[in-house]
This record gives C-alpha cells, sequence and structure tokens, in this order.
C-alpha cells in the first residue's frame, strides 16, 4: 500500500485596507502527495466555501476527497473553505497563475463568493483551455450573476420544489442510470434506490417581463441560464415511473424529467456535475457514492475515459 502524506503549505494573500496599511492574511491549504510519483501525479483544488448557506456535510466531504486522491492516484489540495464565514471567506489568492498548478478544480459551494471578474473569468478559461472541473450538490446556487458559471456547471438552481429538503424524511428515490460506461457511473446497475436531497433545475431563465415568475435562486439573484438536456451528457436522472412521488405536491408527476448528474465538454476542458451529496453519511461510508465521485474526479482529470 502507498503511503501518501500530508505536507502542509502557507498560501499568502496581499490586502490593502482603507487606510493604506498593507497586510499579509494566510489560508492554509493542506496537500495529499503521493510517494515516489509527485511530479506525475495529476493535481485538484478542491473548495468547500459557502457563501450563502453552510451544509453540514462540507467537512465530511473535504475528508473523504482527499482520501479519495490517495486511493485514485491524484493530488488533492483543500483549503478548509467550510470553515471560513460567509462574511470572511477570502479567495483572493485565486488567479490565473495559481490555478497553473492544477490539472483540475473541483467545488461544493454556494453564493456570490467574493471574486472579482478577472478571477471569475480566470477559472473559466482555466477548464476552457483544458483542465477539469466538477461540481457537487449546492454548487449549483453559486455565481447567478455570473451565467458564464452556469454554462460550465450546466444548470441553477431555482426556487422550485426539492426532493426531500435537507433529507430530512430520509425519502427514497429511484434514479435512472442512463449511462453505464462513464467513470462516474459504470459501478452502478440499471437503478440506484438512495435518500438524499435532490433538486430540479430551471428550465427556463428568469423574464423581467414576468418578475413574479419562479425563476430565481434562493439567494434572491435571477435565474440567468436555463438547463438543456441538449448542452450535457445526462448520467443519472430520477426514474419518475418508480419512485414514489405522493404528498410531495406540484412539481413532481410521473414521467416527468429530472436529471441529477451529468457531463459535458466544455472547450477543450472537462465539466461534470452531481446533485447529490447532501448527506454527510454518503461522504464518510457509502460505497457507491465514493465511487461515483471517484469516477467523477479521475474523468474530469483524464485519468479515466
Amino acid at each position: 500500500m502507498k503511503v501518501w502524506p500530508i505536507t502542509m503549505k502557507r498560501i499568502c494573500v496581499t490586502v490593502v485596507t482603507v487606510g493604506g496599511v498593507i497586510t499579509l492574511l494566510g489560508a492554509t491549504a493542506a496537500t495529499t502527495k503521493p510517494t515516489g510519483t509527485q511530479s506525475d501525479a495529476k493535481k485538484l483544488l478542491l473548495l468547500t466555501h459557502n457563501a450563502f448557506y453552510k451544509h453540514q456535510s462540507l467537512g465530511s466531504a473535504e475528508r473523504a476527497v482527499v482520501d479519495l486522491g490517495q486511493k485514485g492516484g491524484f493530488e488533492v489540495t483543500a483549503l478548509k473553505g467550510y470553515m471560513q464565514e460567509a462574511d470572511e471567506i477570502d479567495l483572493s489568492f485565486l488567479s490565473a497563475a495559481y490555478l497553473r498548478q492544477f490539472d483540475g478544480v473541483m467545488m461544493m459551494t454556494n453564493g456570490e463568493l467574493p471574486m472579482t471578474a478577472e478571477q471569475k473569468r480566470a477559472l473559466i478559461d482555466f477548464v476552457h483551455d483544458g483542465k477539469g472541473f466538477v461540481a457537487v450538490h449546492q454548487t449549483v446556487v453559486t455565481f447567478y450573476t455570473f451565467p458564464r458559471f452556469g454554462e460550465l456547471v450546466g444548470a441553477y438552481f431555482a426556487k422550485g420544489p426539492i426532493f426531500d429538503p435537507t433529507n430530512s424524511s430520509k425519502r427514497v428515490a429511484v434514479l435512472k442510470v442512463e449511462d453505464r460506461e462513464h467513470p462516474a457511473t459504470r459501478m452502478l446497475g440499471a437503478h440506484w434506490t438512495l435518500h438524499d436531497e435532490f433538486y430540479q433545475f430551471a428550465k427556463e431563465a428568469w423574464n423581467p417581463s414576468r418578475p413574479d415568475d419562479a425563476n430565481v435562486g434562493p439567494t434572491g439573484h435571477p435565474v440567468p441560464i436555463a438547463f438543456s438536456r441538449s448542452r450535457v451528457n445526462v448520467l443519472l436522472s430520477i426514474d419518475s415511473d418508480q419512485t414514489d412521488f405522493a404528498e410531495l405536491g406540484s412539481g413532481w408527476e410521473r414521467g416527468g424529467d429530472y436529471p441529477q448528474a451529468w457531463y459535458q465538454q466544455f472547450g477543450d476542458g472537462r465539466s461534470f456535475y452531481t446533485s447529490l451529496g447532501h448527506r454527510a453519511d454518503l461522504w464518510q461510508r457509502d460505497p457507491l457514492f465514493r465511487a461515483h465521485i471517484l469516477g467523477a474526479i479521475r474523468w474530469a482529470l483524464s485519468l479515466e475515459e
């Protein structure tokens, strides 16, 4: 068995205050590095900063991804962004130059993160120019004010129905596996039955002539683009013929189309999204879910086809 030691590095950020005083702020990052093949291993940056609502699974998710990197042959730089409060998030170190050291970025984020227009463009260009991107669960509630990010992820969440909000009822959904060849789903059968918090995605962009429409995100920002199967390759969807929608109210119906995971080529790069991951225990010990995430990351990093 390979030993994957954890090393610590300090990222320094220069901040100019109103009074003109320059200070240095540090963000500690834990990077897992395999012994023997450090120069060959793909490198993944993990961002878990939540500017809107802090999910309880974030710590478990970050630890799981680090562990999956050890088993999956890639380095993970984890910034513990989930430990920062919304009004204290510091991403000022993130730049095109900083991103060049990585082969992929994974995000489990939400809200309007404090990034400049230049930083946002750097992230888009990073993937578009040939790198990998993995987005999980609440990341569809990120950057409503930057439509290119929605194109990168593939969708935004709108104020629409949620299947088992916060997973409080442990309500089971039957997922239809639409593609069993992709690394993120090839470990699955024709169906995958589990309980989690599942989303629906905006099917229309917000129309200012219809301001009362529901195509607004939970952050209060209008949804700038709609989800379309024509732009992505769907891997998982809720099987609306086998899933019990009783007492869920409007928005969930037999015969409905409810995609939950997909991938796409984004320019010369690769982008993947899964709505799964609300539950901490999925990250901690569910073998199918962890294999799903591992396959997604390895595909995004071009380690698997």
